[in-house]
């Protein structure tokens, strides 16, 4: 009666104590997020408000119409970024509590721009989300269970890797002196790997040792529109709207697992050809250029509510960000930020199961720059600190307190003539 018993639910043990699928872990947590890698270097050191200033290849990015103020018949700028970020759950299993760490190292963005006539032609690479995750970690103890028997053991490794891509060409041109606009058609792709192997034994000598593998590979296409304007000397204005328009999704989940009751490993797969839906985003921004060495810059983005069966749905949101530009003197310059980065999820709700993560982000952002006739160089750096509620038992109303901190370094050069 035991070994049946443990093979009715043992499957229910491994999902019942921590269920990836439907909650944290699957997803990746870039998902929670639209804000997730600041692009570019002089924008990076702004904190992200950049809409309503664009006259560089980041532009391309930000809101396409500022590239027609850019300086020089060509400019190429590139940013190499490192990025890493730590997340804490308390309470998870047993009283213990969960740490996952995620790093990525890559050149996050590339653009250049040329004048064609009386327009601005721009081509870049950008890459918004990119992570790569990894959780290897064993429990030890009496760690209740559903079966009868307490687990001795749970060991869980965890590794998800997720990247973004965005490439495409942008056209500007200026209206009169004081009125711009322009557009962006990126490429889009994601691609996602994630391995889950976990192993529970329990102290009546069963165990169960479960793999999963999950891939998902996505494609579309993401428009990006924008106007810049001048209403006065010193003032700017910028607006861009965009939204992602998936054209082809798969989705792939492979399970296996063995008890140690018998020698077979069970295999289930399941696919979805489902595509993701995404928000429209709408950035505005105002930038003033108080003297020829200091300039303040101010964005708000918002992102529409999102209804997704599949993928779970998906709130409002508003992020802002602001930022200052200070010259030392021609050859060095200064930049500082302040953003926001907070969570696309509901409000988790201490009566329902199997919610999605929320944490909400704050950070700051500086760099440096040395200019020399046609170069530039740039170093800097941000930090993002967040807390907030995650569910990662499923079929559970236990909620965990996640706390998350997060650092970036980026170096860049950019050659205009």
């Amino acid at each position: 009666m035991e070994v049946t018993m443990f093979q009715k639910y043992g499957k229910g043990l491994i999902w019942g104590m921590i269920l990836f699928l439907g909650t944290c872990g699957i997803a990746s947590a870039d998902e929670y997020h639209y804000s997730n890698l600041l692009i570019g270097d002089r924008a990076s050191g702004m904190g992200g408000a950049y809409t309503a200033i664009s006259d560089d290849p980041t532009g391309l990015y930000y809101n396409p119409a500022g590239i027609v103020y850019s300086t020089g018949r060509n400019l190429s700028a590139s940013v190499n970024a490192f990025y890493n970020q730590d997340k804490k759950y308390s309470n998870v299993i047993g009283g213990n509590g969960w740490k996952r760490s995620s790093s990525s190292l890559l050149p996050n963005y590339f653009g250049v721009t040329q004048p064609l006539g009386r327009f601005q032609f721009g081509f870049s690479y950008a890459v918004p989300d990119s992570i790569s995750e990894s959780q290897d970690q064993a429990f030890y103890g009496s760690i209740p269970t559903s079966l009868g028997s307490p687990a001795s053991q749970y060991v869980i490794n965890f590794n998800n890797e997720d990247n973004t891509y965005l490439v495409g060409p942008s056209l500007a041109t200026e209206i009169n002196s004081n009125l711009s606009v322009g557009m962006t058609l990126y490429l889009h792709n994601r691609q996602n790997r994630t391995v889950l192997n976990q192993l529970v034994t329990l102290e009546n000598g069963k165990s169960e040792w479960t793999n999963q593998y999950m891939t998902l590979v996505e494609r579309g296409l993401k428009p990006i529109l924008g106007v810049m304007w001048t209403p006065m000397e010193k003032v700017t204005v910028g607006i861009s709207a965009a939204k992602t328009y998936l054209y082809g999704n798969s989705k792939t989940n492979l399970v296996s697992e063995k008890l140690s009751t018998g020698s077979d490993v069970t295999w289930s797969e399941s696919g979805s050809s489902a595509k993701r839906k995404f928000p429209y985003e709408l950035r505005a921004g105002v930038a003033y250029f108080a003297t020829n060495s200091l300039l303040v810059s101010m964005d708000g983005t918002y992102y529409t509510k999102v209804t997704d069966a599949e993928y779970g749905d998906r709130v409002d949101v508003f992020n802002a960000a602001i930022g200052t530009e200070y010259y030392l003197n021609r050859n060095w310059a200064l930049r500082g930020g302040l953003f926001t980065n907070m969570a696309n999820t509901p409000k988790l709700d201490s009566t329902r199961t199997d919610q999605l993560e929320k944490v909400d982000l704050y950070g700051g952002t500086l760099s440096i720059s040395n200019f020399t006739r046609n170069t530039s160089v740039t170093f800097g750096g941000s930090l993002s600190k967040g807390a907030g509620n995650a569910q990662l038992i499923g079929s559970s109303t236990n909620i965990q307190h996640v706390e998350t901190n997060g650092w970036m370094i980026f170096l860049s050069s950019s050659y205009s003539y």
